[in-house]
């Protein structure tokens, strides 16, 4: 069981090292993965062995077993390198080559903001989101958010309209977020008119 754990675990390491490579560059790298395919089929089979014989009170590894697991494996590697081949590699290892956006990174930022901000917390909300606007001044939802916490935490009207027209500017008329901002930005002007 020890000696089949520790190959599953060389095999798992060596798989997530493997990528999927260009039509042009598979021809050299095809017997790379024909034998991690192999190879894990391989652990996969002896784990399932040494589990199942654990269970049942256990038979002798002998020679035989050996050449059923190989006989066992050639097919079920041709399986899986056919399905990292054409599936990809995230629906089979769980791993994926997409890169992750800076966008998608700041937004555990404006998530942190949002709570701040829901909480009261309006000068550690301004903090966090511009954090936020200094690494990506064309950010629509982070310009909304610092728009909102300018004007509901500190009341200053004109950098909240700024950010807001500056929102209004970069996204299309159709998007969500534009009319969030545009009736956001009707809001602070009918508030004003009317403390007036």
């Amino acid at each position: 069981m020890i000696i089949s754990a520790k190959l599953w675990l060389s095999v798992y390491r060596d798989m997530n090292k493997f990528k999927i490579t260009p039509k042009k560059e598979i021809k050299s790298i095809f017997i790379l993965r024909g034998l991690y395919c192999f190879l894990w089929s391989l652990a996969v089979l002896f784990t399932i062995y040494f589990i199942t014989s654990a269970i049942s009170g256990g038979q002798h590894f002998t020679l035989k077993h050996v050449f059923i697991f190989l006989l066992c494996s050639i097919p079920f590697s041709i399986i899986y390198a056919f399905a990292v081949e054409k599936l990809g590699s995230r629906l089979v290892t769980g791993r994926s080559n997409r890169k992750v956006t800076p966008r998608e990174l700041h937004s555990a930022d404006l998530a942190k903001a949002r709570f701040s901000k829901a909480k009261g917390q309006f000068k550690e909300a301004l903090n966090i989101i511009n954090e936020v606007v200094e690494k990506d001044p064309e950010f629509p939802d982070a310009l909304l958010l610092k728009a909102q916490i300018l004007w509901e935490g500190f009341e200053n009207r004109e950098l909240a309209l700024k950010y807001l027209n500056k929102v209004i500017e970069l996204v299309q008329e159709d998007d969500l977020i534009r009319r969030w901002a545009v009736n956001y930005y009707h809001e602070i002007i009918k508030y004003h008119r009317i403390e007036k």
